[in-house]
């Protein structure tokens, strides 16, 4: 069926494919940038913030942000409260507000000018609460989709191709959580093994570009990326 006939649908289709495209692609380009303007690798890809390629993180960030509060996703069933619009509206906002308050810089020089809410927010605690606090819950909540809103289904029994998507999408779930919970007990529980691990080979970034690829690759499947046409698609959401 031509995707002319659908364009709610085809809206749909793109939107997923553009977010998770984004996801993918983030990392790759803030590593191809640090080639092309000659800069040093930054330890997180939040520190991308203050470096000349920090218009690359927040347009991704502002990106993905406004797609996923965008995103509607399926209509609420009698009494639930995990759904599509309020996880992904959760995981929108966090992402904004992480990209508005970036992380404190702790260099001598950082980029200039610096944004509204580094120069508003005096304590770096705070500013540093803020920020991880929303990067958090903006992976937490991207694993909660992957692990309990990709995964289920209408129909009365899953297919085989619908069990094994399934599969992938707790993989990819899995792989955010794990990578959250590293990044935290590093940050929080072992702080210094976790400077010497950034500044030997940059592990937040390692660690936070696994759970961006897992994210991009779950919104990548929900798109059927791999599938051209709309009645493929058709089939695959309403199982």
């Amino acid at each position: 069926m031509p995707s002319r006939h659908h364009p709610d649908l085809a809206t749909m289709i793109r939107l997923r494919r553009a977010i998770g495209s984004i996801g993918l692609g983030l990392p790759v380009a803030l590593l191809i940038g640090t080639m092309l303007v000659d800069m040093p690798m930054e330890n997180s890809i939040s520190e991308f913030f203050f470096s000349p390629l920090r218009d690359v993180f927040i347009a991704a960030a502002a990106g993905v942000g406004l797609f996923l509060l965008a995103y509607e996703g399926y209509p609420a069933r009698d009494r639930e409260w995990l759904t599509d619009r309020r996880v992904s509206g959760i995981a929108g906002a966090s992402v904004l507000v992480m990209a508005a308050i970036p992380a404190h810089c702790t260099r001598d020089t950082c980029y200039q000018p610096l944004a509204m809410f580094d120069q508003l927010i005096t304590s770096a605690v705070l500013q540093s609460a803020l920020h991880m606090g929303a990067a958090g819950i903006f992976l937490i909540s991207l694993g909660v989709m992957s692990q309990n809103l990709f995964t289920r289904c209408t129909m009365p029994q899953k297919t085989r191709h619908k069990q094994r998507r399934n599969t992938c999408y707790r993989m990819f779930g899995w792989m955010i959580y794990a990578m959250v919970a590293l990044i935290g007990v590093m940050k929080l529980g072992f702080s210094e093994i976790g400077r010497e691990w950034d500044n030997a080979w940059h592990f937040t970034f390692w660690a936070e570009s696994l759970a961006l690829w897992a994210f991009g690759l779950s919104w990548l499947m929900k798109g059927e990326v791999l599938h051209d046409t709309l009645p493929y698609f058709y089939e695959a959401e309403t199982e």
